[in-house]
C-alpha cells in the first residue's frame, strides 16, 4: 500500500497525539475531533488533547496475518474506555502474554507499516500495557 507524505502531513496532529472535541453547549465528548456536536449539533466545540490513558475492557488476540507480518503474531486488538470517558478500539502491543480485563493501558507511537515502493514509514497510535498504576 502506497504512503502518501502530504496526507501524513496533513493528518499528523490525530496520528501522532490522541484528541478529542469538547462540545461547549452541552458538553459531550467527540472522538475523532469533529468540527460540530454530534448530540445536539452545535458548531462551539473545542479541540483538546485526551490523556492517552485508559482501561482495557475486554481484548482479542488474532492469528490472520498479513503476507509478511508472520514475526508478530498473534495480534491483539483491544476495547478501550480512555480516562475522558470515550471507549475505542485499537491495537495492543508489547503483549507476552493475554492481557486481564481491566488493566491500565497508555498510547504509544509505532510503526504502522512501510511503503515497499519507497522505504516511507508511517507511524501511528497503539496501545501498551502499564506494569505498575
Amino acid at each position: 500500500m502506497r504512503i502518501l507524505p502530504p496526507k501524513i502531513w496533513r493528518n499528523k496532529d490525530t496520528h501522532y497525539a490522541l484528541s478529542a472535541s469538547v462540545c461547549e453547549k452541552c458538553g459531550n465528548v467527540i472522538f475523532p475531533a469533529r468540527a460540530s456536536c454530534n448530540k445536539c449539533g452545535s458548531f462551539k466545540v473545542k479541540l483538546v488533547k485526551l490523556s492517552g490513558k485508559g482501561t482495557l475492557l475486554s481484548f482479542t488476540k488474532s492469528h490472520q496475518i498479513r503476507t509478511g507480518y508472520e514475526k508478530e503474531s498473534p495480534v491483539y486488538f483491544g476495547l478501550i474506555r480512555l480516562d475522558e470517558g470515550i471507549e475505542i478500539l485499537a491495537p495492543l502491543v508489547d503483549v507476552d502474554d493475554d492481557p486481564k480485563d481491566g488493566s491500565r493501558v497508555e498510547a504509544t507511537i509505532r510503526r504502522l507499516r512501510v511503503d515497499s515502493s519507497n522505504g516511507l514509514i508511517e507511524y501511528g497510535t497503539k496501545f501498551r500495557l502499564i506494569e505498575n498504576e
